[in-house]
C-alpha cells in the first residue's frame, strides 16, 4: 500500500467522517445519539492492519512510537468531535434540559466498553485529574499508610506526596525489580511492605516506564481480603490490553482516552467501585447530595438524575461532550475491530522488536520476557549511552521517534519504545537500522 503523508483534515473530509455524529440543529434525542459503524473495514488480516494504519491521523513518514506518551487521534473521532461542537454551540438555547439525558446515555455508554456499571463512572480530562480527584477524597487520617512503587508516573505519585504534607500519612514506596520475572516477586513485595497501618495500595496496571503488567487481579483480591483499598493507574492500559474493570476487584482505577484507545485529547475517567463510593468525598462538587446529612441537592445542569459517581464527585459532561463523542467514534473502532485482535496485534509486533533488538549489540532489554507480564511497551538501555541522544539520533537519520524515559540509577536513561495496530514491521527495522548506525 502506497504511505501518503497528510497532516491536516479539509472540511469536506471533517464532514464527510463525521456522518454517522449528530446531524440536527439541536442538541439531539438520546435516541439520536449514536456512533456510525466504523465503514469500510476490511477483513482479511493482512488488509486489516494496512486499513488500520490509515485511521489515525498520523504523519506516516515518520515511525511513531510513543503512543505511551500520547496516541494520535482517529480521525472519525476528530470528525464527531468537529460536528459536536457544531451541534452544541447551535443548540445552546436549548441544551439545558438535555444533559441529564445525555449523561446518562454516555455513561452507560462507556461503563458497558469498560466492564462496569454507569453509577461508578465519572468523565475527567485525563487519568491525573482522575487520580487527583479520588486520592484527595479519601479520608486518610495522619499516621495512615499508602504502599505504592518507585516507579510511578509523577502524575501518579504527586497527589499522595502531596496528602502526606497535608494530613501527615506514610508513602512507602517499594522497588520492584527490572525485570519482573514473575508476578509472584510484585505480590510479595506488596505484601512483605503491608502492617496494620496500611489503608491503601497504590500502583499501575501497565507501568509507564518498562511496560511490565502487574498482577492487578491478585493485588486487588489480596488487598480486600484486610481491607485495604486499591488504586490503580490505567493510563498504559485502555485500548491496549482487553479487560473488563468489574474482573480486577479494584476499588479505584483511572485512565485516559488519548493514548491507546486514540481519542479526543483531554478526556478520561474516573471509576469507583460502587462500594467504595461512599468512602470518597468530591473533590468538585456541583450538585450534591452525596454527604450526609445534605439532603436537598444544588441545581446544577447535568447533575441532577444521574448515575452516582457522576452526581456525587461531579459531571463534566455539559463541558467535555463534543470530545466525549469523539472517543465514542474510537470505542467503535476498537469494538468493531476486536478488543482481543487489538491486543493480539499490539503483542504481536511487541514480539518481532523484542527479537531485534536482542540482536543489537550492547542493547540490554529492561521489559518483563515473561507472558503475562508485557504487552505493546518496549523499554531498553545501552549502558555508557545517553538515551536522548540515541533517541535524536535515530529520528534525524532514520524518521523514528521514540520516547527517552529516566531510569533508576542511570543517568543515561532508557529508550521507551510503543507500538499500536498502526506500526508496522518494517518501521521496527528502521529503528533497529537507526540504532546500529548510531552505535557504531
Amino acid at each position: 500500500m502506497t504511505e501518503t503523508n497528510s497532516s491536516s483534515l479539509t472540511r469536506r473530509e471533517l464532514l464527510t467522517a463525521g456522518a454517522g455524529a449528530a446531524a440536527a440543529a439541536t442538541l439531539p434525542s438520546a435516541a439520536g445519539q449514536t456512533v456510525a459503524p466504523v465503514p469500510n473495514m476490511p477483513t482479511s488480516s493482512r488488509e486489516l492492519w494496512q486499513w488500520a494504519r490509515t485511521q489515525p491521523m498520523l504523519d506516516l513518514q515518520t515511525a511513531y512510537f510513543d503512543v505511551a506518551g500520547g496516541g494520535p487521534t482517529l480521525r472519525a473521532a476528530m470528525a464527531a468531535e468537529y460536528r459536536a461542537r457544531e451541534v452544541q454551540s447551535i443548540g445552546l438555547a436549548n441544551a439545558a434540559e438535555r444533559w441529564t439525558e445525555e449523561t446518562n446515555r454516555l455513561a452507560l455508554r462507556f461503563a458497558t466498553f469498560l466492564g462496569c456499571d454507569a453509577d461508578e463512572l465519572q468523565f475527567t480530562r485525563g487519568t491525573g485529574e482522575a487520580l487527583g480527584q479520588a486520592i484527595a477524597g479519601l479520608d486518610l487520617a495522619p499516621g495512615d499508610e499508602v504502599i505504592t512503587t518507585t516507579r510511578e508516573h509523577p502524575a501518579a505519585l504527586s497527589p499522595w506526596l502531596v496528602l502526606a504534607r497535608r494530613r501527615e500519612i506514610v508513602v512507602k514506596q517499594i522497588e520492584l525489580p527490572t525485570p519482573l520475572t514473575g508476578p509472584e516477586q510484585a505480590l510479595g513485595l506488596f505484601a512483605g511492605a503491608v502492617t496494620e497501618r496500611t489503608k491503601v495500595l497504590a500502583f499501575a496496571h501497565v507501568q509507564y516506564d518498562d511496560g511490565a503488567v502487574l498482577p492487578v487481579k491478585d493485588l486487588c483480591a489480596f488487598a480486600r481480603q484486610r481491607n485495604i483499598l486499591t488504586v490503580v493507574d490505567g493510563a498504559q492500559a485502555l485500548g491496549m490490553v482487553e479487560f473488563a474493570l468489574r474482573d480486577l476487584g479494584c476499588d479505584v482505577y483511572a485512565t485516559c482516552f488519548h493514548k491507546w484507545l486514540s481519542g479526543s485529547h483531554g478526556t478520561g475517567a474516573l471509576y469507583v467501585r460502587r462500594e467504595t463510593l461512599d468512602r470518597v468525598w468530591p473533590v468538585e462538587p456541583r450538585g450534591l447530595d452525596s454527604v450526609p446529612p445534605v439532603f436537598t441537592p444544588t441545581d446544577a445542569d447535568g447533575n441532577n438524575g444521574v448515575p452516582a459517581a457522576l452526581h456525587k464527585l461531579g459531571s463534566s459532561v455539559p463541558y467535555l461532550w463534543p470530545a466525549l463523542r469523539g472517543v465514542e467514534a474510537a470505542l467503535e473502532f476498537q469494538q468493531q475491530v476486536g478488543r482481543s485482535k487489538i491486543e493480539a496485534r499490539v503483542r504481536e509486533l511487541a514480539i518481532y522488536a523484542r527479537l531485534r533488538l536482542q540482536q543489537v549489540q550492547g542493547i540490554e532489554l529492561l521489559t518483563p520476557a515473561r507472558p503475562g507480564l508485557w504487552a505493546g511497551i518496549l523499554t531498553f538501555r545501552v549502558p555508557g549511552k545517553t538515551a536522548v541522544d540515541l533517541a535524536t539520533a535515530v529520528e534525524r537519520t532514520h524518521r523514528v521517534h521514540v520516547r527517552a524515559v529516566r531510569w533508576p540509577n542511570d543517568e543515561g536513561g532508557a529508550l521507551r519504545l510503543s507500538l499500536h495496530v498502526f506500526s508496522t514491521h518494517d518501521e521496527v527495522e528502521r529503528l533497529v537500522q537507526g540504532l546500529q548506525q548510531a552505535l557504531r
